[in-house]
């Protein structure tokens, strides 16, 4: 096989994986918040903050400057308006689950984060603190599994924390201080895209090439 022969197939290899690499996988979704907001329990409340997210990222790790928004998503601020813990109800240890849910690449699956809140009440440096708190399973951390031609996962991980933490006798209700939860995503494998029909297009266009090439080659030896 001769050596233009080599460089027309080189050449439909290299635009084909070209074609490849810039290709973006698209992420869209939005999420879903599962908690109680009533006695017994601190009493809770929720101001979302992002409730669908809509973003591309090529087939690389997002630790770079320009994805920064998307490993720190705001989701929501959770607080009180309850302005003491009441150690009859207001300690009790409550549910709460937060499940994302993504209509894109299809089909997916990713398990839902569990957590509780609670209210808390401490005695230091002779005062008497308040709060609540939110704590997640397993770190707050969850998998994202994806399909539609794609292979690899991505971790979403999401914050815990105290809120609306008070002293002497009560707490600092209200949404000004709130906890404000966080997701961040982050790549544990890089997703792998199946060619699209425009990659086929230059593989066969450059294989045709490489085909013109061999007939004109043998016409002009015979």
């Amino acid at each position: 096989m001769g050596i233009k022969l080599w460089a027309a197939m080189a050449a439909a290899g290299g635009l084909a994986l070209a074609a490849s690499q810039a290709q973006a996988t698209t992420f869209t979704g939005s999420w879903t918040l599962e908690y109680l907001n009533a006695d017994p329990g601190l009493v809770l409340q929720v101001q979302p903050l992002n409730t669908n997210f809509n973003f591309s990222l090529a087939p690389n790790d997002p630790n770079t400057a320009q994805n920064e928004e998307i490993k720190n998503l705001n989701l929501f601020k959770i607080y009180t308006n309850e302005g003491t813990v009441n150690p009859e109800d207001d300690l009790t240890i409550s549910p709460i689950k937060l499940t994302f849910n993504f209509t894109a690449p299809t089909p997916n699956s990713v398990d839902p984060i569990n957590g509780t809140t609670s209210g808390y009440a401490s005695s230091e440096l002779f005062g008497f603190f308040q709060g609540g708190k939110l704590t997640w399973a397993n770190g707050g951390v969850t998998q994202l599994h994806y399909g539609n031609g794609l292979t690899g996962l991505m971790t979403i991980s999401v914050n815990g924390g105290e809120f609306n933490g008070g002293q002497w006798w009560g707490t600092d209700e209200g949404p000004s201080d709130a906890l404000k939860v966080k997701a961040t995503f982050d790549w544990d494998n890089d997703p792998v895209a199946v060619p699209e029909p425009a990659t086929w297009a230059l593989m066969i266009g450059g294989f045709g090439m490489a085909g013109a090439t061999l007939r004109r080659r043998r016409a002009v030896a015979a």
